[in-house]
């Protein structure tokens, strides 16, 4: 099954993601490269939070100073990407389930223990790569910005609701629950000077 998952991760990629890699990557350098004014006054953002909508990673994201360090109540602008905005239409889990059925029949592998009552297959059994995938993509994209900009500027990407994770978007790193973004930050030898 472990080569099926790679076909799927390929196949993954090639359809949904490596379409929106331009977009995402632009969105990302505007933010590095301050198109995008958070603040009236003057003061220097140099932590940034990325969101996605944690029920579908790629349909919309946007950035804002991180509130660890920055006040909300001076926030007046939210970069945000809509990508259907740059005709990329968001994809659904029956979008996801066609590929992998796609996959499957290339491969000549029966699928028919995977579907439900009503025919939809239920990828969870093979394939749980997703998530993974789709926020590994956001990383890069991130990477990707961060090169073209030279920017110092740091990241973490969270999800729209509590509870999906934050990441470390220059170093990759899942940021563990119980640990503070200031005392990660602290740890990596990074001194940011918190907004009272």
């Amino acid at each position: 099954m472990k080569k099926i998952e790679q076909k799927i991760d390929e196949a993954f990629k090639n359809t949904f993601l490596l379409p929106r890699e331009k977009a995402v990557t632009n969105f990302l350098v505007d933010v590095l490269s301050s198109k995008y004014k958070f603040r009236e006054d003057d003061k220097k953002i140099e932590v940034i939070s990325l969101y996605y909508y944690a029920s579908s990673p790629l349909s919309f994201l946007f950035a804002l100073p991180n509130y660890e360090y920055y006040s909300p109540d001076k926030t007046i602008q939210i970069a945000e990407l809509h990508l259907k905005e740059h005709s990329l239409e968001d994809y659904s889990s029956t979008d996801v389930q066609e590929l992998c059925k796609r996959v499957l029949e290339e491969n000549n592998i029966d699928y028919s223990a995977y579907l439900d009552e009503d025919g939809h297959l239920d990828y969870a059994h093979y394939w749980e790569n997703q998530f993974g995938l789709e926020s590994d993509f956001l990383m890069s994209c991130w990477r990707n910005a961060k090169e073209k900009t030279q920017s110092k500027i740091l990241g973490f990407l969270e999800s729209s609701e509590t509870g999906a994770g934050l990441y470390d978007l220059n170093n990759g790193f899942d940021v563990p629950f119980d640990v503070d973004i200031d005392e990660y930050l602290q740890s990596h030898g990074f001194m940011i000077e918190k907004e009272s």
